[in-house]
This record gives structure tokens, sequence and C-alpha cells, in this order.
């Protein structure tokens, strides 16, 4: 389980995982620091399998994450 969401009237960003979801996070984080690029991380409604639709309270999650890499 892996979802993005955004609350507080747009102010910050909530992001629930288990512990594939973490897995999956990581390994994101760690392909794009190691490719020094960008990764999209998607829902399966938007052809991807890295996001789950809903968070554990069954509500709407965002439909992609796109992770960047803006280091040297």
């Amino acid at each position: 389980m892996l979802s993005f969401e955004i609350v507080h009237q747009h102010s910050a960003i909530r992001i629930s995982c288990d512990e594939e979801g973490m897995e999956k996070l990581i390994k994101a984080l760690e392909r794009v620091r190691a490719d020094g690029d960008h990764i999209h991380l998607r829902m399966p409604a938007d052809s991807g399998r890295d996001l789950d639709e809903k968070n554990p309270w069954g509500e709407k999650t965002i439909y992609e994450v796109i992770l960047n890499w803006v280091g040297d």
C-alpha cells in the first residue's frame, strides 16, 4: 500500500504506506539518485502499478507522483 494525498487545505502531503509500499518508495528514491533523472509513480487507473487508488480510509488519492533529481 502506497498512496499520496494533499491535505490541510493544500498545505501538506500525506504519504500512507505499509512495508511493501515503503520498499517501493525507497527503491524509487534510490533509482532516481542512481540515475540522476526522474521517475513517475502511478496508480493502475493511470497505467501504473506503484500507487494505490485509495488511502487506508477509502479516500481517493493522487494519480501520479513524479520524483525529480535536482542534485549535482
